[in-house]
């Protein structure tokens, strides 16, 4: 019940910050001190929504629950590249 409430909220909260940050720059107040590439974490905004978005979907498929297992595991998968990207997105940049 409650991750159902997180993917139903979470996805559009990022939806949205993942757009406003990739279209205008713009970043929440307490990340500003330590993202580093604003790019990178709206881009990682984005790919977590379309996990949370991705496993909403697999509960519902009820009547093909192999599928749904399957559809959940792309879900994570594509979850833990967006943790990535947030980790990408905190980095120092390195100059060569």
């Amino acid at each position: 019940m409650i991750m159902r409430f997180i993917e139903v909220v979470g996805s559009p909260v990022l939806l949205v910050g993942g757009v406003a940050t990739l279209g205008w720059g713009w970043l929440p107040t307490w990340e500003r001190s330590s993202v580093r590439r604003p790019v990178a974490f709206g881009w990682a905004q984005l790919t977590l929504s379309a996990a949370l978005i991705t496993c909403l979907i697999s509960d519902s498929l009820t009547s093909a629950p192999h599928l749904g297992l399957a559809v959940k595991m792309v879900g994570i998968v594509v979850m833990l590249f967006g943790f990535w990207l947030f980790d990408v997105a905190e980095r120092k940049p390195q100059h060569l």
